[in-house]
């Protein structure tokens, strides 16, 4: 039996332009019998307009020609008097098929650029996926080593054997990788960004917490310019808040790191405040940051926020130019605004303002291990059974050594398939599974040991080196229980532990000032206020690197001055040495200028 088929578009338009000019003239018979033969193309314009959009330049020429035809030859079946009756009458009929075939020229012409469109589109579509598919293949490659960079180079600065050079190179190992880490994470956010995959993600956190940690941050590449990074807080800043914690992060290290990227000397504050909100329960926080740059032109102003650009001709200056475009971005997808004043040669003022809801000290998760590192379990503990599956041996070898080191049991698999295996013999209670394998990937091997005997009651964790928010959603449906990125920290690895086997770790006490004090840093001003023998036995005491000599003399600074002496004492803790260095050289140099 012969299927039907319908009949070729070709021949469809050309169908639809006979029935719309005989629709047209039948209009003529009745119910418009009363024209007669006035306004003879009264009718079959819209004939012709009609056919043209559907069938494009022959479907609309179609309709113009039959419907000459029809006035020309076929009136009497039409009209009682001729359509066609003298020389103005034949004029009209030209001036008809011209207008006609114009009209049907421009119809082709729409229809083939929708055509383009739509094919364009594909192609748009296509090569967006093929931008997908890369992004997501180069934050494997990259995060993936960078995972082992900085993880092991963080292990080795918190090994007792270091000596304090040896702890200064390996900040700047570290610093090197964050920003390559920092470059990358810029370039697939933009990426997100265009795609619309960016959303909120709302917690409680400890507002003031945070902007201490990116201060600390920020002070090393001001340090390393010689300006002076200062804080001004209000009263009304609030401590705790409800809001997105990556992302305003962000936009502070985006922001107070452009303004000393651009400020050659002088300095740059961070001034934080609120206000009230339409809601009782909320606040608007405030950041402004304001440096004594370059600034900023009127004509630059508006284009600063456009991605790649980079104003100023400093082509020299080291950046995606992405930073400000994902802040903005940042800024109105919490539904807040950011402004700019600036003149050149007198600096500038970025002001961010973004509504959040206030949150109580408890509602911060006390499962978070951020207080301090990592040194062992809790005694009278059970026994707690570890699989990492990794194919990357840096990879494996670096979470080996940070589980191993608290005395965790371990065990290591390559692929997914190995996996399998050594669940059946040794039954952990959590797995790592890392996502990218050969053999059988890691969702694969997941899915396999859910049906196995006890594979619903262990914990598997997916970790990989992507930063889509699909491939999260897709490993979470696949029966993960939780999920971390590369390059993960020690910090996330124990707490997610802790959250998923209730494990208990030991935290070695913390270096970083006590919640309760105010956030200050290391200004030169702060040094000058100390007695001459005391800055310069410190002085000495920094270029010996004598670690012992320096906590004996802050201690005494401590005594005088205790705010000062917490300052120099974090710090010192954190081997940041340069940083006291420089703000001793820094105030002497700021006395003999009041002095000559």
């Amino acid at each position: 039996m012969k299927k039907f088929r319908l009949i070729p578009w070709k021949w469809n338009r050309f169908l639809v332009s006979f029935i719309l000019t005989t629709l047209a003239a039948s209009l003529r018979i009745w119910p418009l019998q009363i024209l007669e033969s006035r306004l003879v193309w009264l009718t079959f314009y819209p004939a012709v307009m009609i056919s043209a959009i559907y069938g494009g330049f022959s479907a609309g020429l179609m309709a113009s020609v039959m419907a000459c035809i029809l006035a020309f030859f076929f009136w009497p079946f039409i009209v009682t008097q001729p359509f066609i009756y003298d020389s103005a009458d034949l004029l009209g009929l030209v001036v008809f098929l011209v207008t006609g075939v114009m009209i049907s020229g421009v119809a082709e012409a729409m229809r083939r650029a929708n055509i383009r469109a739509k094919e364009a589109q594909k192609e748009a579509e296509s090569a967006n996926n093929a931008k997908s598919v890369f992004l997501a293949n180069m934050s494997h490659e990259l995060r993936t080593p960078l995972n082992a960079v900085l993880g092991f180079s963080n292990l080795m600065r918190n090994d007792i054997n270091t000596s304090p050079d040896q702890r200064i190179t390996l900040d700047i190992i570290s610093r090197s990788g964050e920003h390559l880490l920092n470059l990358i994470n810029d370039i697939l956010d933009m990426s997100k960004i265009e795609a619309g995959g960016i959303v909120t993600d709302i917690s409680p956190f400890d507002l003031g917490g945070m902007v201490n940690d990116v201060l600390d941050l920020m002070h090393v590449r001001a340090d390393e310019k010689k300006i002076i990074l200062s804080l001004d807080q209000t009263s009304d800043f609030p401590r705790f808040i409800r809001g997105d914690y990556t992302k305003i992060r962000q936009i502070l290290i985006n922001l107070i790191g452009n303004a000393i990227k651009f400020t050659l000397k002088g300095k740059v504050t961070l001034f934080l405040n609120a206000k009230p909100s339409d809601d009782s329960k909320n606040r608007v926080i405030i950041f402004k940051i304001q440096d004594t740059g370059i600034g900023i032109s009127h004509d630059d102003q508006k284009r600063i926020f456009e991605p790649f650009i980079q104003v100023n001709n400093l082509t020299y200056q080291k950046g995606t130019g992405l930073g400000l475009t994902i802040t903005k971005q940042y800024v109105e997808l919490m539904n807040g605004t950011i402004q700019v004043e600036s003149s050149p040669g007198e600096g500038s003022i970025f002001s961010v303002e973004i509504p959040v809801e206030i949150a109580n000290e408890s509602d911060i998760d006390s499962t978070n291990i951020n207080h301090g590192r990592v040194i062992g379990m809790e005694p009278g503990q059970d026994e707690c059974r570890i699989l990492i599956v990794e194919d990357q041996i840096e990879n494996w070898l670096l979470l080996r050594r940070i589980l191993e080191d608290v005395g965790l049991s371990i065990q290591v698999a390559g692929n997914g398939k190995e996996a399998i295996e050594l669940f059946s013999k040794w039954h952990p209670h959590l797995i790592f599974m890392d996502l990218r394998m050969p053999v059988m990937d890691g969702i694969e091997a997941a899915q396999n040991i859910r049906a196995m005997e006890g594979g619903k009651d262990v914990k598997i964790v997916a970790i990989t080196a992507s930063v889509f928010k699909e491939e999260r959603d897709n490993v979470m449906a696949a029966g993960m229980d939780d999920f971390i990125r590369k390059p993960y920290r020690p910090e996330e690895v124990f707490t997610c532990i802790t959250s998923l086997l209730g494990v208990q770790f030991i935290v070695e006490e913390s270096s970083t000032p006590d919640k309760k004090e105010t956030y200050h840093h290391l200004n030169p001003s702060d040094i000058q206020t100390l007695p001459d023998n005391i800055k310069a036995e410190l002085l000495v005491a920094i270029e010996n690197l004598d670690a012992y000599q320096i906590k004996d003399v802050i201690t005494r600074i401590s005594e005088i001055n205790p705010d000062l002496g917490s300052v120099l004492k974090n710090h010192a803790d954190r081997f940041s040495y340069t940083v006291i260095f420089r703000a001793l050289n820094s105030s002497d140099q700021h006395a003999q200028d009041e002095k000559s």
